[in-house]
């Protein structure tokens, strides 16, 4: 059986729809989270200005507890450094245009490197990103410019991605970007290694 991805939020999800389908996942999306799902996807979208939501957290800190995957995107990445203590820049200027994304290299290491190369060229499309990162976090990915572009857990599988990894893979892969194919994979091993162990069941209660 496929690996079931939670896409949380109430936003237009199209892109991340496709990209998961794509890569051999089902999916489901909205506020409520099957308590079945093996993984969380935490997508792009409005600005983070202090705390979380206190049911954002709960989703976030229910995945965290019993270790199944998370990928956050854009927004879902600077959420994930708030849920575990970090800061944001409120407004940084260069990482983004008037339409469309750009696209810029960046400089990976760790996980990021095996995945995508040392030098992967991504797009941009934001102006909020990460300023101290939360506990256990560890920076794999940045712009020329310093600005983080990616991290992952010490210990958990958690990986976060400035940039929009569906805007440049699959049937929106770019010539003037890397495959960002790896990324997504990454997170439907590591669900469906969690769905071995669970057969779908077993999962806390969201």
């Amino acid at each position: 059986m496929k690996p079931l991805i939670h896409i949380y939020g109430d936003g237009s999800y199209v892109n991340y729809r496709a990209a998961l389908s794509a890569f051999g996942a089902s999916w489901t999306e909205g506020l409520t989270v099957p308590e079945d799902c093996d993984g969380l996807l935490l997508p792009g979208g409005g600005d983070i200005h202090g705390a979380l939501g206190t049911e954002e957290s709960r989703v976030i800190g229910a995945f965290v507890d019993t270790r199944r995957p998370i990928l956050g995107i854009c927004r879902g990445m600077q959420a994930l450094n708030v849920w575990f203590g970090g800061t944001l820049y409120d407004d940084i200027a260069g990482h983004r245009i008037a339409r469309g994304d750009m696209v810029h290299p960046t400089a990976a290491e760790g996980i990021l490197a095996s995945l995508l190369g040392a030098s992967p060229v991504v797009n941009s499309n934001h102006h909020q990103a990460v300023d101290r990162p939360g506990q256990g976090l560890v920076i794999c990915q940045q712009a020329m410019d310093g600005t983080v572009e990616g991290f992952t857990h010490r210990t958990l599988p958690v990986l976060g991605v400035q940039w929009h990894p569906e805007r440049q893979s699959g049937k929106l892969r770019r010539p003037d970007a890397v495959d960002a194919a790896p990324v997504f994979l990454w997170l439907m091993d590591h669900a469906a290694g969690h769905y071995g162990k669970t057969n779908g069941k077993n999962c806390a209660t969201i």
